[in-house]
């Protein structure tokens, strides 16, 4: 069952009344920590309170129409990333990397989206049957954002700017997934190969190598975690019992899965080392009328396999993190 928390009518026309300031300045969600100074100590708290990392096993938490205000008239669906126009949405994209800000340091990839922050998600001619978020006609399979790099995302927030088709996307926790013991043991022992996915151009030549195998499960005091991406992922072909405890997972995902349909304004946080997502495939318009979610990428103070720091990420380059906006995270 989707925990949904609700930011408090005060804080919500503060979180506009300071977005709308900022954007009217000139502040873009790539500056916007260069002006923490005039974001009120008292928003920042108050969004403290509802974007902490999701604590119940589901790994996920929906802040729901904390950005309704921003949602009211955002223009056309864009055609593809590329496209978009950051101004046509400068204020709602200030919003949510506050917003985001406030959960840890946000951060993108120099070589998607061209470094941006905000990543803008909608359905793209030429891509309907990729593994990618630009797809539309197939679904888009189990994985955890950025599994091929040792500093991806802890958590992933995705904004929906407009779903008139209520298009879900399935959340699946690791925690809340039946593995007997035996396939866990394997999957927490045994690495697979993981490498990027195709919005990365140019970014994988064919083998990682020994050096860039990854382990699928691991444990922490909190609970199980997991790194999971099977569109991206290259198992040995001499490890039959590898593969089929794999593929359990994946059927484990599907068994225990919920489906958001986010509706306009609302903000859906994953947490990226406990939950998988994907997406229900749904036929694209082209119309300017298509689902449009944003994207933001944040990292914490949380710890990892000691053994991902020797791991190459492909040489993938991030921009930032940033600097969180609260202190201590």
């Amino acid at each position: 069952m989707a925990e949904f928390r609700f930011l408090h009518e005060e804080a919500k026309a503060l979180l506009h009344r300071t977005s709308f300031a900022l954007a009217a300045d000139g502040v873009t969600a790539e500056t916007l920590h260069l002006h923490d100074q005039r974001i009120p100590r008292a928003l920042i708290t108050e969004l403290g309170d509802v974007t902490s990392v999701p604590q119940s096993d589901s790994g996920y938490c929906v802040l729901k129409g904390i950005l309704s205000d921003f949602t009211e008239a955002p223009g056309p669906t864009p055609s593809s990333w590329d496209t978009a126009d950051p101004g046509q949405t400068r204020e709602l994209d200030v919003a949510f990397a506050l917003i985001a800000g406030v959960t840890g340091r946000v951060f993108g990839w120099r070589s998607q989206q061209d470094g941006r922050l905000v990543h803008d998600i909608v359905p793209s001619k030429g891509f309907e049957n990729m593994q990618v978020g630009a797809s539309s006609a197939v679904k888009l399979e189990w994985h955890t954002e950025d599994s091929y790099h040792p500093d991806r995302p802890e958590l992933l927030l995705l904004a929906c700017v407009r779903n008139p088709d209520g298009v879900g996307t399935d959340v699946a926790s690791v925690r809340r997934a039946r593995l007997s013991d035996e396939d866990a043991a394997l999957l927490s022992t045994d690495p697979v190969l993981l490498y990027p996915d195709d919005s990365y151009a140019g970014s994988w030549s064919g083998d990682g190598g020994d050096s860039a195998r990854m382990l699928t499960l691991w444990e922490t005091a909190d609970g199980l975690c997991m790194r999971f991406d099977p569109p991206y992922t290259k198992l040995p072909d001499d490890r039959p019992d590898l593969r089929a405890a794999w593929e359990r997972l994946g059927e484990a995902l599907d068994s225990c899965a919920t489906t958001v349909r986010a509706e306009p304004g609302d903000v859906v946080v994953v947490n990226n080392d406990v939950a998988a997502h994907a997406r229900r495939p749904f036929t694209a318009r082209y119309d300017g009328t298509d689902r449009w979610l944003k994207r933001i990428l944040a990292r914490g103070p949380w710890q990892r396999l000691e053994s991902e720091r020797d791991e190459p990420g492909y040489a993938q380059v991030q921009v930032g993190p940033y600097p969180s906006l609260h202190p201590g995270r």
